[in-house]
């Protein structure tokens, strides 16, 4: 038989101790995943925690880079292989090997066909129903501009979709109808997931700043001295990508009018766990290490909450089999 008791007194030798549990079946567990760029890395830290608390999630719905990381994971990656997947993009070649020139940009500088393709080597064709959960991808609707979630057909495309920056990726024409990034209409989806997931509670994991917030993760131009590195100097007056030129300009803008958006949807959820980097450069990819430990810290500063809103006590208990 086994005998179970807390852990008021140390353990005797050979005791394991696992978290008590509440007996019966506890509730439907959502996980919303917020947009924003290369910071959403940081949702991987969190679901690291998820996972090595045994925290059961039913349903993940997820905006923009929230939407490729938790598609990921519905497809049944660990955290552990989402952050082997992260260290895939730890070089600028990296980067670069996913962009695809639109030649004129007259809709956008890249076409996301190679970034499709990138999805599919993880993916493949799978579809909507072939997850290990249900997942609850946000895009929006060109026309109108209107939220559409999409959790039917090929899953890749429907990432894609919501992963299409407006001004830098071309609009994504999926089953006749044209879609760019999710986060122009809600990037953390947190009422997707009430609507659709049948779920009775939701984390939602933040990682976009507070408007106000953003001001003094960025560094003063005034500073920079372009006879102390050349290259970077020429770098700003080339690169369209460069910190305070056309395309940083509009990802700014995007990501300014999300950051209202994102306060007002996250307070529907039950618990939110706000992972917000420091660091100014939402493409900046090769920093994935400390965007997931900034993830780990944010989830393991809130893990009593999250245990008690899945029904698990923190306390835990020694069982032994005899």
């Amino acid at each position: 038989m086994a005998a179970c008791f807390h852990l008021h007194t140390p353990p005797p030798l050979g005791g394991l101790v696992v978290p008590a549990r509440n007996p019966g079946n506890g509730p439907r567990i959502g996980v919303a995943l917020s947009a924003g760029g290369a910071k959403g890395l940081a949702h991987i830290g969190v679901i690291q925690v998820l996972e090595e608390h045994g925290i059961p999630v039913t349903a993940i719905a997820g905006t923009s880079m929230g939407a490729y990381v938790g598609g990921m994971w519905a497809s049944g990656l660990s955290g552990k292989e989402l952050e082997a997947l992260a260290a895939t993009m730890v070089e600028r070649s990296d980067l670069w090997s996913i962009v695809d020139p639109a030649l004129p940009p007259r809709r956008g500088f890249i076409h996301g066909r190679k970034i499709l393709k990138r999805l599919r080597r993880t993916l493949g064709e799978k579809s909507f129903d072939e997850l290990a959960k249900p997942f609850y991808c946000v895009a929006t609707e060109l026309n109108g501009y209107v939220r559409t979630v999409l959790d039917d057909g090929d899953v890749a495309s429907a990432i894609l979709a919501s992963l299409a920056i407006p001004g830098i990726v071309v609009p994504v024409t999926r089953d006749g109808i044209e879609y760019i990034d999710g986060g122009v209409s809600e990037p953390i989806p947190v009422d997707a997931l009430r609507e659709h997931g049948r779920v009775d509670k939701i984390i939602a994991v933040n990682v976009l700043p507070r408007p106000g917030e953003a001001r003094r993760f960025r560094h003063n131009s005034k500073d920079f001295k372009p006879w102390r590195n050349p290259c970077s100097w020429l770098n700003q007056k080339v690169n369209l990508f460069a910190r305070g030129n056309l395309l940083d300009i509009l990802r700014g803008a995007a990501m300014g009018s999300q950051m209202r958006l994102v306060e007002r949807s996250a307070s529907h959820a039950d618990l939110v766990i706000r992972a917000v980097s420091p660091m100014p450069r939402w493409h900046d990819y090769t920093s994935y290490r400390s965007y997931i430990e900034l993830g780990r810290l944010a989830a393991e500063a809130r893990l009593p909450e999250i245990l008690a809103l899945a029904g698990i006590s923190s306390e835990p208990q020694t069982c032994l089999a005899s």
